[in-house]
């Protein structure tokens, strides 16, 4: 479970392959939120987003990243669950709030290679969390605590068109 950087073929059937799994690490001194934040420095302070291309060039600062997706995975009820990161949105200060907005995924083959497909509903997710440094608290550990508002998850659908 968590996150990773899949490497992302199509198929003719609008599905695709996911291979080539790489574990990516967001929380911690040396995870992808604190290398943001620290070489940002003063911009830190301000709204600040992340699209999975900037992640992957903190990631995988040595590999091709072109037609590779983030992918966060998790098993519920022995089911496997994949969600499509689509950004990070963030602020810091002596901590680091921060928004991730996902887009699910419907998984057609679970064991290795991955298939799956983006949903035909066009949701989005978004989850609210918190990391204990910042931009002020370099030192800190980085590790994941409760967002100021625990607001969870929300969950966005388009609006309905009107005939």
């Amino acid at each position: 479970m968590g996150f990773k950087s899949y490497a992302l073929h199509s198929r003719s059937d609008d599905s695709f392959i996911l291979d080539d799994p790489q574990p990516l690490i967001f929380s911690g001194p040396q995870g992808l939120i604190a290398r943001h934040v620290l070489s940002a420095g003063e911009r830190a302070r301000e709204a600040w987003k992340l699209c999975p291309g900037e992640l992957h060039a903190l990631a995988l600062v040595e590999r091709l990243v072109r037609d590779r997706i983030i992918v966060f995975e998790q098993v519920e009820d022995a089911s496997l669950e994949l969600l499509e990161l689509e950004s990070v949105n963030g602020v810091s200060s002596h901590r680091t709030d921060l928004m991730f907005s996902f887009s699910p995924l419907t998984v057609i083959q679970t064991h290795a290679p991955l298939i799956a497909r983006r949903a035909a509903a066009g949701r989005t997710y978004g989850e609210e969390l918190a990391l204990d440094g910042g931009i002020d608290a370099p030192k800190a550990a980085w590790r994941w605590s409760k967002p100021h508002l625990a607001i969870g998850g929300v969950v966005l659908r388009p609006a309905p068109a009107h005939l």
